[in-house]
């Protein structure tokens, strides 16, 4: 790891109650901010100042969540929440100065946690990646099972007549979610706040939309009359076992 990514000194979140967060950012300024603001609200801060420190900072430090910020030179951040997301359902907050919907909404869609615009508010960040940090705890140890359908969810796998169905983090989450509660009704607006932490003051409720017609694509028999995943006409969705 090159010397421009500066580690913690303490042990992870996992060993000593405090997370561990790696900020990724080209300006040191910015760098700066977020360490200080962190560091007061108790969390551990690790350094990457572009795409591949932060990959290997990733490999290496093993933090608890990233900051990622959006516009850096060379490998952009857009491209290394891509590579995260290859391997691992670490969870990421993306970073950019720019507040347009369509960038909220394709950071988002690769599989971002959560997505905050700059400036951020001092007390704003702390409270943000611990939202997004209890939304990443451990599912407990146990499957829901309906029938040739069984969700994981400690190991986040879902399984079709004993054959893994590949689905990304959001689609897990989503899926498990409405069937952790089988038969209730679900809003769009709902689904936004409790699976992306989010509304539709900043992001389009078509999102759910889009990650119902996948997740339907990918485990019903007939996607266009659904077995499971069910459209609640006017109101939303719901799980039906």
């Amino acid at each position: 790891m090159r010397d421009a990514v500066r580690t913690p000194e303490q042990p992870t979140g996992t060993d000593t109650g405090r997370f561990s967060i790696l900020v990724v950012d080209d300006s040191s300024e910015a760098r700066d901010a977020a360490r200080r603001a962190l560091e007061r609200a108790n969390f551990t801060v690790s350094e990457a100042h572009d795409g591949d420190e932060a990959l290997t900072a990733v490999a290496v430090v093993r933090p608890d969540l990233v900051l990622l910020d959006l516009a850096m030179p060379g490998m952009g951040g857009l491209e290394v929440l891509t590579q995260i997301r290859r391997t691992s359902d670490l969870p990421v907050i993306v970073l950019s100065g720019r507040g347009e919907e369509s960038e909220r909404v394709v950071a988002l869609e690769m599989g971002a946690d959560d997505y905050i615009v700059k400036p951020f508010l001092v007390r704003e960040l702390p409270a943000r990646i611990r939202s997004v940090l209890r939304r990443a705890r451990p599912a407990p140890s146990k499957a829901l099972e309906f029938g040739p359908l069984e969700i994981r969810l400690a190991e986040r796998e879902v399984l079709l007549d004993g054959r893994r169905v590949e689905t990304t983090a959001k689609e897990f989450d989503l899926l498990a979610r409405l069937a952790s509660e089988p038969r209730r009704v679900f809003s769009r607006d709902q689904l936004l706040e409790m699976v992306w932490g989010s509304s539709r003051d900043w992001q389009d409720p078509a999102t759910v939309t889009e990650h119902i017609r996948r997740l339907r694509r990918k485990i019903e028999d007939d996607p266009e009359q659904p077995r499971w995943l069910q459209t609640v006409r006017g109101v939303g969705y719901r799980f039906e076992p």
